[in-house]
């Protein structure tokens, strides 16, 4: 555990220095204030279109940096050969890659609170009060997180070209939010159907992201049970520790040029 701590801290220090963190960062909370903006010349709650805004602004972002960051953290150690000098350490392929994964993720996730600690503040502003229900709107956002992180280490296991890793990863997590749409689309007459087989075959693949999207609900004072919220987070836990199980086992296998 400890040389996993050890590349993950080290993952998490380059992180925080990359301009692209800060500039993401920036967008978020700019579209976070521009949703005031667009609060004041909308029929409804200025505070629900606020919430809505920041809630899909803290998603978005926060995926984006794990795509770009996730895509590249393997292929930018290979490409300078500094993968060569660590694994010449007593430190496994295995080690390597859950040590990237979990310094991916802590600076994702920092990234995410802060973000959200940033909008609690500012509904706060309006409404007088904390939103707790904000709070179980992270939560969630972090259990995606946690999913897209391991999406993205394990194709960047596969991949050498970042920018494919990255638009398959940025794929995966359209169709993750979508599976609740494409099997609703599967009309009953064509249930045994190719197309229908594969389409079902395909949602039992992807990641069922649209579970943890519960940000709608929260914003307009619904809250989630704590069962689904168990239950999403052991689904987040297991969806990911299979994907670098497998991460893990292909960059074993894989030849450094």
């Amino acid at each position: 555990m400890g040389k996993i701590f050890s590349i993950a801290l080290n993952t998490f220090r380059e992180s925080v220095r990359s301009k692209i963190l800060y500039s993401i960062m920036f967008f978020a909370l700019l579209l976070v204030g521009v949703s005031a903006f667009f609060g004041t010349v909308t029929i409804g709650d200025q505070v629900i279109v606020i919430k809505d805004f920041g809630l899909m602004s803290i998603s978005l972002f926060s995926v984006a940096f794990a795509v770009i960051s996730g895509s590249t953290l393997l292929y930018k150690e290979l490409a300078k050969k500094t993968v060569y000098n660590i694994l010449a350490k007593p430190v496994s392929r295995g080690q390597f890659v859950l040590g990237k994964y979990f310094g991916m993720f802590a600076t994702v996730a920092v990234m995410a609170c802060l973000m959200g600690l940033a909008l609690s503040l500012f509904v706060s502003f309006f409404e007088g009060r904390a939103d707790v229900l904000l709070f179980e709107a992270y939560l969630y956002i972090l259990l995606e997180l946690l999913i897209i992180c391991a999406v993205a280490m394990f194709f960047s296991s596969i991949v050498v070209t970042p920018m494919l890793s990255g638009l398959f990863t940025f794929g995966v997590f359209l169709a993750g939010r979508s599976t609740a749409q494409m099997l609703y689309f599967i009309s009953p007459e064509h249930s045994n159907s190719l197309g229908s087989t594969l389409v079902t075959i395909l949602c039992a693949i992807l990641p069922r992201l649209d579970i943890l999207n519960v940000g709608n609900d929260l914003v307009y004072g619904a809250s989630i049970s704590k069962d689904h919220l168990m239950w999403a987070a052991l689904y987040a836990l297991a969806y990911s520790g299979i994907l670098l199980i497998l991460a893990s086992a292909i960059f074993k296998r894989r030849e450094f040029n």
